[in-house]
């Protein structure tokens, strides 16, 4: 949802999505892309789904890869998702999240006693903008933003501790902002001037 991919110039053969992310889909709901010329065996076997009398699985992708039931709702989720994505324009999707990521990088790093995590130039940016303020724990940064100000973020090491131990935040990680399609620059402005009292 973010950047354009094409698994047949990247030579990719296999690539887990999650659909909760750019793609804008509910938790516990993703899809594979299997290379066509690719054979793999199932890791997870039963619920047989589409042939209820075999004890193997079908044959047929991608039932072969589908054990028990389906998350039906999940994919209707994903589906509306990425309908808005193709309806919206991705590009213009990610000129919108770019221009908030901009915004809240550069006005991060313009606070004194606030560190930004990860490239100064922006075009090698991603959607997600990490920092910390001074010596205060990313944990009750968090919880201040979201009791005091109403405003949620991801606080910690973010499912990726050596990462963190890398860029020196290990244990206590980073407060890390997201900002989506749906978000607009004064929610930019409201979380920096929350910031900015935060740390004073």
């Amino acid at each position: 949802g973010i950047l354009p991919l094409s698994v047949r110039r990247s030579g990719i053969d296999l690539l887990a999505v999650a659909g909760h992310k750019s793609l804008l889909g509910p938790p516990g709901v993703g899809f594979l892309y299997i290379a066509p010329d690719l054979e793999l065996e199932p890791l997870i076997y039963g619920g047989t789904g589409t042939q209820s009398r075999s004890a193997e699985l079908p044959q047929e992708m991608p039932e072969r890869f589908e054990s028990g039931t389906l998350n039906t709702p999940g994919i209707a989720g994903l589906q509306a998702g990425i309908s808005y994505l193709q309806e919206t324009g991705v590009e213009a999707v990610r000129n919108g999240e770019k221009k908030l990521v901009k915004a809240l990088s550069d006005g991060l790093r313009s606070i004194d006693q606030v560190k930004v995590y990860g490239p100064e130039r922006f075009e090698q940016h991603g959607g997600a903008v990490s920092f910390n303020c001074a010596e205060l724990d990313p944990a009750e940064v968090g919880y201040r933003l979201d009791h005091e100000f109403d405003i949620m973020v991801r606080v910690g090491l973010h499912c990726a501790p050596d990462a963190h131990r890398t860029i020196g935040t290990f244990p206590r990680g980073t407060v890390r902002v997201s900002p989506g399609c749906f978000n607009t620059v004064g929610d930019i402005d409201r979380l920096l001037n929350a910031v900015k009292e935060i740390i004073s």
